[in-house]
């Protein structure tokens, strides 16, 4: 892990550390959870999420047959900020603008195993920025075809709570709660 981000992270305690394996096995990778709207440092922030509301329900996005997440979002542009992938993002996705983006914390990734021939991406260490925002306007024709998502839409708390969430989602959806 490179100094600056070290330095960054050694002010903060994670609420919540699992490991996930992407790709089929290939990239095991270590996830630790923080809460708080302090900016890590941007260089290491490679995509921006949210956990949109609409009244009382929350957007869910099942993206496999039995995998579901409350935090739509996606990778950043180049020259684009935070709160404009955001924006983006949320739009493709799930075809709902928002408002009032609101930090709730980030994600800290870590590669368990060595880095991949051709590997684009930021490495060892990158951060998904984490906010949580309402949702305005639906504008259906300003969704993309995603790779992985199958379905979106918005559910009661005690519906999204019932699915089958891995432990971060759950940390991500009871912090924006508060």
């Amino acid at each position: 892990m490179k100094d600056d981000l070290q330095q960054f992270l050694v002010g903060h305690e994670a609420k919540l550390v699992e490991t996930a394996v992407w790709y089929d096995g290939a990239m095991p990778l270590r996830l630790a959870y923080y809460l708080g709207d302090d900016l890590p440092p941007e260089a290491y922030i490679s995509s921006v999420r949210a956990v949109l509301f609409r009244g009382d329900a929350v957007m869910v996005v099942r993206d496999f047959v039995d995998s579901y997440h409350v935090v739509p979002g996606g990778r950043c542009e180049p020259d684009e900020t935070l709160l404009e992938t955001l924006h983006r993002e949320l739009l493709e996705e799930t075809g709902w603008t928002l408002l009032n983006p609101r930090p709730l914390g980030f994600i800290h990734f870590h590669h368990l195993a060595p880095k991949p021939d051709g590997y684009a991406f930021p490495y060892p260490d990158f951060l998904q920025r984490v906010y949580v925002a309402e949702a305005q306007d639906f504008i259906p024709e300003a969704m993309e075809q995603g790779e992985y998502e199958l379905e979106t839409g918005f559910r009661t708390i005690d519906e999204a709570l019932s699915l089958p969430l891995q432990p971060g989602q759950r940390l991500w959806l009871h912090a924006a709660l508060r």
